[in-house]
């Protein structure tokens, strides 16, 4: 798989869940934080009013004892007494003079004046004279910001639970002496301030609407998670779906195979690679429909499915074929199982014969590159062809090389046909009769800039192929109509030059009209070019080639049929076909048996193509005996090594044609 293509799916797939959690838990802390400090203000806020209200009772209380004399003690001491009689959270009064001697105290204690601290250093009040002396419980403490607080640590020393049922118990009590100034001396008020649960209303209500928001921000944002992850894992199954099947996609298959192999890297598991087809699927789809050409492959998944083990993975490919990652133990083994597979989808339509191909390639320790193994394990399919039916065949590294090389014949071919590096050789047909030339065949040749000479047997199968062969052909017939009006000019003698007219242009109805339009265009006698057509052609569209021989036939061409005798002959194409010539094939002239049944069986073709008024030419000659066998049997020409190899025209012309 590229790049870019992995880049686009994990983009598809990626729904950035991770970063809404994380956005999840900050807005969280954001919003603890502004309870914090909402809740710390408010504390803070009661402290400073319940402490400045406590300064100021403090403040009256001292005025009381400004102009103290005997006189006047009772007095201050009634209005002292008032002031703890309304006020419960005054405790006590004590009263010390300027060096430090007992005045008056109304309950005899004197607190020490070395632990006070200025009230104006603690909270910033106006109050420069006033100090704090702190409880001997030590449960109030000062920060550096002058801000009193309550020790956590001890906080069940006068946190009263009880408060949470009853208003008007104190929720948690603080005891502080309050010293005040009067003239010489320093007034000292014990106050025991109370804080009730009704003094945080506003808090309380402040933090349960903050919190009934928050419950509320945080199932919506939780919802909104779960859908996206159950968004995610439906776009994942998506992905990673296959259309046809329902069931694993290439694109998961690739996945998992990558992970086996991963973690395989050491070679503990032996893998296979394997490129299962079944034959002639599109003709299938034909006869049946595509509905049930899919039905099909729907049923193969589901049984391939079942026989697919621990660490194994497999998966639908394309039209009828599957890849499948198999371990195995030996090569006996797999071909064993792999048979055993291909019946078992044999028996998915009970009563049709179904044939199927298999490619395989070993995968060796450190391969994970699934996309590559699967195409050799592909190629190694293809290269076995669809001859012989339920094949198993092995990946090698020329299978490799010859598709390489059919990628630079492919990639070459254009560029050699404009650079014309197709050249025409000839090769004589000679006359038994007089051994004299009587024709000859046009054959080409591919004299590439870096490969060099390349033989026919390389690049016409490729041609063929791709289609390719159509204008190779154009061309040859273009190059020998050329060549016979060069001669035609310089006064040569013209001999028939045959030239081979592929079976795939005889899918074309005007083909006659197309040939003769290429050679007129030299102002050629058509009877000096041959247009040799294989018996092949015959199996194809017999209507459209028997219309075209006879166009060709009525225009002046000859028409001669090629390697007769390569293939499975049919004595129907000679009734039916109205040709000129008859090639014989060369295989009829090798082998243990040519002396006994290939030259009876020659000798019976020659006597037949006479009878039938055809000419015949007799092509891979190559010894003295098989032309005076020829001869006697009244042959008319010789093709072959015999008498001269394939040859440039300017050679040809020299020798042959001067």
């Amino acid at each position: 798989m590229s790049k870019s293509k992995e880049e686009r799916i994990k983009k598809l797939k990626k729904h950035h869940i991770w970063p809404s959690v994380l956005g999840l838990f900050l807005i969280l802390f954001i919003f603890a934080v502004i309870m914090l400090v909402v809740v710390s203000v408010s504390v803070e806020n009661l402290l400073d009013k319940k402490l400045t209200d406590s300064i100021r009772t403090s403040e009256k209380i001292a005025e009381s004892f400004e102009n103290y004399d005997s006189e006047s003690e009772k007095t201050i001491e009634q209005t002292v007494w008032s002031y703890m009689n309304i006020l419960d959270e005054i405790q006590a009064v004590s009263v010390i003079d300027k060096d430090k001697n007992q005045v008056w105290s109304s309950s005899g204690e004197y607190p020490s004046m070395a632990e006070a601290v200025k009230v104006d250093d603690l909270l910033g009040l106006t109050h420069e004279e006033i100090s704090i002396i702190i409880d001997d419980s030590e449960n109030l403490l000062l920060n550096n910001d002058g801000v009193i607080y309550i020790d956590t640590s001890n906080f069940g020393d006068y946190f009263n639970p009880e408060s949470l049922e009853d208003d008007s118990i104190p929720a948690m009590q603080v005891k502080l002496w309050l010293v005040v100034p009067a003239n010489d001396m320093q007034v000292m008020v014990l106050h025991n301030v109370s804080v009730y649960f009704t003094d945080f209303v506003f808090m309380i209500t402040f933090v349960l609407l903050f919190g009934i928001m928050i419950a509320i921000f945080v199932i919506y944002y939780l919802i909104s998670i779960i859908s996206m992850a159950f968004s995610v894992r439906k776009t994942t199954k998506i992905i990673y779906t296959d259309m046809v099947t329902g069931g694993d996609n290439w694109l998961l298959f690739i996945k998992k195979g990558t992970s086996l192999l991963k973690r395989n890297r050491k070679g503990q598991q032996n893998y296979a690679m394997l490129h299962l087809e079944m034959r002639k699927y599109r003709s299938f789809c034909t006869c049946f429909g595509v509905n049930k050409g899919q039905e099909l492959i729907e049923k193969f998944y589901t049984a391939l499915k079942k026989e697919i083990q621990h660490k194994e993975v497999m998966a639908h490919q394309e039209n009828a074929a599957f890849g499948l990652l198999l371990t195995y133990t030996d090569k006996t083994q797999l071909e064993a199982r792999i048979q055993k597979i291909e019946n078992m989808m044999n028996y998915v339509l009970p009563g049709m014969k179904m044939y199927f191909g298999t490619g395989v390639y070993l995968v060796q320790p450190g391969e994970r590159d699934i996309e590559q193994l699967y195409n050799n394990a592909m190629i190694a399919c293809e290269m076995s062809g669809e001859e012989t039916e339920n094949k198993i065949a092995y990946f090698d590294v020329e299978m490799n090389n010859q598709k390489l090389w059919e990628r630079k014949v492919e990639d070459d071919m254009e560029r050699a046909l404009a650079n014309r590096e197709f050249l025409v050789f000839l090769q004589p047909k000679i006359s038994t009769s007089e051994e004299v030339l009587g024709g000859a065949e046009a054959l080409v040749r591919w004299i590439h800039p870096t490969e060099g000479f390349i033989p026919p047997n390389r690049f016409i199968p490729i041609f063929e192929k791709n289609g390719f062969i159509l204008k190779l052909d154009d061309y040859m017939l273009e190059e020998i109509a050329r060549v016979q009006a060069e001669w035609l000019t310089e006064g040569r003698r013209l001999v028939p030059i045959s030239v081979n007219i592929s079976r795939a242009h005889f899918t074309r109805e005007d083909l006659a009209e197309h040939i003769c339009a290429i050679v007129d265009k030299y102002q050629v006698p058509h009877n000096v070019i041959e247009l040799e057509l294989t018996e092949s052609a015959f199996f194809d569209d017999k209507d459209v080639l028997l219309n075209t021989v006879q166009k060709l036939r009525a225009a002046g061409f000859q028409v001669s049929m090629d390697d007769f005798g390569a293939g499975y002959s049919s004595l129907n194409s000679l009734k039916e076909l109205q040709i000129d010539v008859l090639k014989i094939d060369a295989d009829f002239f090798r082998g243990a048996d040519v002396e006994e049944r290939g030259l009876l069986i020659v000798s019976e073709v020659i006597d037949l193509a006479k009878k039938l008024n055809m000419k015949i030419v007799a092509e891979g000659i190559e010894s003295r005996e098989q032309v005076e066998f020829l001869a006697e049997q009244e042959c008319d020409l010789i093709q072959g090594y015999f008498y001269a190899k394939p040859m440039p025209v300017t050679e040809f012309a020299q020798k042959y044609n001067g």
